[in-house]
């Protein structure tokens, strides 16, 4: 099989030559993912390689897309999260009994993560514009809403029932923001 994809390459070699095509746009869109991956995870300790390329490789259309089409896609991965993490939190509330701290604390971070949501969109409609700075500041507020959420437990001196759900929504939302760093500069 590699045989064959080296023959067809080199078959096809003297054609990109003679038509002034760089061999560099043969690579370019099969590591726009990677290189943007490697280069946030390098600035921002906490952001997850692996969790970067996992995201955008579940996405066909990352591999041709350009740094804002990535901040978009990402985004749109956060939002899903988000509404993920609101959907495990109805969950919870209807389960738990009474007026419980518990279900105050779901209560909450349920009233964050609508919000988180509300600036997630708001940050992709300021990326489609261009607006990278108000993009960044949504999804800055998008970002600790976890933190928040579990704060709120840690305070109760209970156990989070979405720690999990929290740390990978965190892991998601690091991208889209990293990111968009890159775009405003």
């Amino acid at each position: 099989m590699v045989n064959q994809n080296l023959s067809f390459f080199f078959l096809f070699l003297p054609l990109l030559i003679q038509i002034n095509l760089p061999l560099s746009t043969l690579f370019v869109a099969a590591d726009v993912v990677v290189d943007t991956c490697k280069q946030i995870a390098a600035g921002d300790p906490e952001l997850d390689y692996s969790i970067c390329v996992y995201l955008f490789n579940s996405s066909p259309g990352s591999h041709k897309a350009d740094l804002k089409g990535l901040a978009i896609i990402s985004i749109g991965f956060t939002l899903q999260n988000a509404q993920h993490v609101l959907d495990n939190i109805d969950k919870l509330i209807k389960r738990e009994p009474g007026n419980t701290y518990k279900k105050k604390c779901l209560s909450t971070c349920k009233e964050n993560y609508d919000d988180a949501v509300s600036d997630i969109r708001d940050a992709n409609k300021a990326i489609e514009l261009g607006r990278i700075s108000d993009a960044r500041t949504e999804l800055s507020a998008s970002f600790d809403v976890a933190d928040t959420c579990e704060d709120c437990f840690t305070d109760g001196n209970i156990q989070s029932p979405l720690t999990k759900d929290d740390d990978y929504y965190t892991s998601v939302a690091r991208v889209p923001l990293a990111i968009a760093a890159l775009l405003d500069k």
